[in-house]
């Protein structure tokens, strides 16, 4: 099937960051590594904006939203400065239920889309918006992932199911766990000490993301049942669930090196498991609400982004164990993020709301080193019209207008369970390795006391059972 794509020249407002009345777009005069504000996208016409996704070259991004549509914004040279405009806006239609998931494929030249209608559109980048349907789920389709090699497609939906997909050719390949699913005797997942456990069974409820690794050999899945699940592609089996949430799981991303599993659901929650040892890393209790979307650094994978329903945009140093910056823009709820891949001018960051706008903001993270907290109190002062300045560090004076507030670093360092090792993304120091090594050890120690105390529980259970069906002499 094919849908075309509706011309939308106005939908990019690209005020000049002088304009104090128009609020399309605005920066701050913030140190050179603090995050800015540097572009205002309005196109969607009714709803949330679900996920942003910028393409390889950074000259694209597609957003999806709940009016069914999927906006591709055509930036040209040097858009992200402020006084330029996207050089194009195209709307695709075709979907015929809200888009949830938006994302480029790895050489850019495709586009995928799921949404609420049940199907994923594979659309070309160009200004027909030609697009081909996939059908196979049983429910709305909330998220889709092109494999590392493009020649794979992950999706995942509410009927409970992570679905892969053979690509050029766009033909369904298979569903993981897909012998276990509605197995009558299932045995349940034994709980190893920090959540762990190795599954067998798939996901009993909604399955909100699915995500691959680097490699492409593992994939993650997080659902509405609470669990986050590592895949083994080639073998279609579920490889270890992790139970930490205490509330439905909205997304999941791998680092970028591929040795991090990071999640955040409803319990405004973002837990770092280590894809290798499966214990959990990191812990942040760093959102008032649900966690809507994760986006993960695309090329080392030190930083990670969350929004969510309390209407802020969060950014990590995972290296450090700190939130760095907390941001706000959107008016109401924060509801996608994403990271541009890297380049030398910055990061470009984007974010979605469920005030239908879409906002780019530049980065430095590699900029940020963790600093001592500031003796000078952060303010929030009024603008003219009442729109919030930016709340910066120390002596810096911000512009005098910006829609938008920012909150300095948080140097509180992540919750730790006492029983997982220290959390560390870059090759740790000697001594601390060999701590980390003899943590691992205890870890594993204590696994397999469990087990067979288990063992030794069942055998005593049985032992007595038999003794009291005896008949009595």
């Amino acid at each position: 099937m094919t849908a075309l794509a509706e011309r939308n020249s106005w939908a990019a407002e690209g005020l000049d960051d002088r304009d104090a009345c128009g609020s399309g777009i605005a920066t701050v005069a913030l140190g050179d590594d603090e995050p800015r504000l540097v572009r205002t996208l309005r196109g969607h016409r009714g709803g949330a904006v679900n996920s942003v996704s910028f393409s390889p070259s950074k000259k694209q991004l597609a957003s999806g939203g709940a009016d069914s549509c999927v906006m591709l914004w055509h930036f040209g040279p040097a858009s992200h400065v402020p006084g330029t405009r996207p050089t194009r806006a195209y709307r695709f239609v075709g979907h015929r239920g809200a888009v949830n998931r938006v994302t480029f494929s790895p050489d850019g030249t495709g586009l995928a889309s799921a949404s609420s209608d049940r199907t994923v559109r594979l659309w070309e980048t160009k200004a027909r918006g030609e697009s081909t349907e996939l059908k196979g789920h049983g429910g709305p389709v909330r998220c889709v992932d092109y494999a590392p090699d493009a020649r794979r497609l992950l999706t995942a939906s509410d009927d409970k199911t992570v679905k892969i997909w053979a690509l050029p050719q766009r033909k369904f390949l298979c569903t993981l766990g897909a012998g276990e699913l509605g197995s009558p005797g299932a045995a349940k997942s034994p709980r190893l000490r920090g959540g762990a456990g190795s599954a067998t069974t798939s996901h009993s409820n909604w399955v909100r993301a699915a995500k691959w690794a680097p490699d492409g050999r593992l994939c993650a899945s997080a659902s509405d049942d609470k669990l986050v699940k590592l895949w083994d592609v080639e073998g279609r089996s579920c490889v270890r669930t992790f139970f930490e949430h205490e509330g439905a799981v909205r997304d999941v991303a791998f680092s970028g090196d591929g040795t991090c599993v990071v999640s955040g659901g409803d319990d405004g929650k973002v837990n770092v498991w280590d894809a290798r040892s499966h214990g959990l890393i990191q812990h942040y209790a760093s959102h008032a609400g649900p966690i809507t979307s994760i986006a993960m650094e695309p090329r080392a994978g030190h930083y990670l982004a969350s929004s969510g329903d309390d209407g802020t945009l969060k950014l990590y140093d995972l290296r450090q164990g700190q939130v760095l910056y907390t941001l706000r823009g959107h008016e109401g709820a924060a509801t996608a993020a994403a990271f541009s891949p890297r380049s030398t001018d910055g990061e470009l960051f984007a974010s979605g709301g469920a005030d239908k706008v879409v906002m780019v903001w530049r980065t430095k993270l590699d900029g940020c080193a963790p600093q001592p907290p500031s003796t000078t109190k952060p303010r929030a002062a009024r603008a003219k019209g009442g729109a919030l300045k930016a709340t910066t560090r120390g002596n810096k004076t911000p512009a005098p207008h910006h829609p938008a507030v920012f909150e300095p670093k948080s140097l509180a360092p992540p919750v730790l369970p006492a029983s997982t090792h220290a959390p560390t993304l870059a090759p740790p120091p000697p001594p601390v390795a060999k701590g980390v090594a003899r943590l691992d050890i205890i870890t594993s120690t204590l696994a397999i006391l469990e087990q067979r105390l288990s063992i030794t529980e069942d055998r005593v259970s049985t032992i007595l059972k038999s003794k009291t069906e005896e008949p009595s002499s």
